[in-house]
């Protein structure tokens, strides 16, 4: 298995909190939860297989759609 650690900031609070990251499945689309203000977190890890990098955005995923 391909586990990474990482730390990111909260979109939302800007509080750090630490992610593992498994990029053994390839591509993932996830959401996760800041320990400190309960908003969901958008996770997308990419595979950049060229660079042979993990790409990884972290975004708030609050827009609303009308």
């Amino acid at each position: 298995m391909n586990i990474k650690h990482t730390t990111i900031s909260c979109p939302h609070c800007g509080h750090s909190m630490h992610v593992e990251l498994d990029f053994s499945g390839g591509d993932q689309d996830y959401y996760d939860e800041c320990a400190n203000c309960c908003e969901s977190i958008h996770l997308n890890t990419h595979i950049n297989d060229l660079e042979k990098k993990l790409e990884l955005s972290v975004s708030a995923d609050d827009e609303q759609l009308y």
